[in-house]
């Protein structure tokens, strides 16, 4: 997404990510976008492209998250265990709706469902961060670094 290649179903290239979780599913990736974001190379590699995070049960949250942002170019993450909390559930139908209202309903297929078992190293949590950042810049700064922690 960081390079303009992913296009939305509109032909658009995606520029913003919505990441929608509740717990570690939400957690897990912010820490780590929140941590990404003190490196200046990578600051300057998503110039451009937002990632948000979408975690609060209050309904206003998904309101004042989509502001300034297009269905047209916005992927929507939907990270969850089981896909049974109510408040991942509850804001994965208000980004449904808010897509598919402003585009043909066939062609809202922005909205990615994942499930996951582990949240900030798992795809639930690479995902967003890789379409923010590129794949490659998460695996330099995360998953290198992981893998240094779990050796003996």
């Amino acid at each position: 997404m960081y390079s303009d290649e992913h296009v939305g179903a509109t032909g658009e290239p995606l520029k913003d990510v919505l990441a929608i979780g509740i717990g570690g599913s939400f957690l897990g990736p912010l820490f780590v976008h929140t941590a990404l974001q003190t490196d200046p190379e990578v600051v300057e590699f998503a110039k451009g492209h937002q990632l948000r995070f979408l975690a609060n049960v209050d309904p206003i949250d998904v309101a004042r998250n989509i502001i300034g942002l297009d269905p047209e170019t916005t992927c929507v993450v939907v990270v969850s265990k089981t896909f049974t909390t109510a408040e991942t559930m509850l804001k994965a139908r208000a980004l449904w709706e808010w897509i598919s209202s402003a585009l043909s309903l066939l062609k809202s297929l922005a909205l990615i469902l994942l499930m996951h078992l582990h949240s900030g190293i798992s795809a639930g949590g690479v995902l967003p961060l890789s379409l923010q950042y590129g794949f490659l810049i998460v695996e330099n700064q995360m998953l290198s670094h992981r893998a240094s922690i779990d050796s003996p």
